[in-house]
């Protein structure tokens, strides 16, 4: 009894520990066609700092209480806290505030990316998915 105790304990251990490290999300709709699908699924993996280029998987912040609003989404990284703002975005700001990102699409013509959304908090990134370039 006390040898099924311990397993329990460390299999519960386990899980938190790949909870707080790893996510799982599905891909919903093209905007990041050909390099993910629609429906596939991916593993994020938590990170303290992210780069250009990087797939990150986050939950926009917004005022809507729509689900479709808050579900997990998957772009890559065009430029972090720093770096010049892209001439793309629209925005006065000459580089990009602290704590945020610029993410875009790799299918721009079907992405809500940040041309809609604005900066991304790296506060609402979930993690990055392994490298895999664009084009897939």
């Amino acid at each position: 009894m006390a040898g099924l105790v311990v397993v329990l304990v460390v299999l519960v251990l386990l899980v938190v520990v790949v909870r707080r490290r790893y996510v799982v999300v599905r891909v919903r709709g093209h905007s990041m066609s050909p390099t993910f699908h629609d429906g596939e699924r991916v593993v994020a993996t938590r990170r303290r700092h992210y780069r250009v280029g990087d797939v990150i998987v986050f939950r926009p912040r917004t005022g809507s209480t729509n689900d479709t609003d808050v579900a997990w989404r998957i772009k890559r990284i065009a430029a972090v806290a720093g770096d010049p703002v892209p001439a793309w975005l629209g925005t006065d700001h000459p580089v990009v505030p602290a704590g945020r990102v610029v993410v875009v699409g790799d299918n721009t013509g079907h992405s809500q990316d940040s041309r809609q959304l604005g900066y991304i908090e790296i506060s609402g990134v979930a993690g990055a998915v392994p490298d895999r370039p664009a084009g897939g």
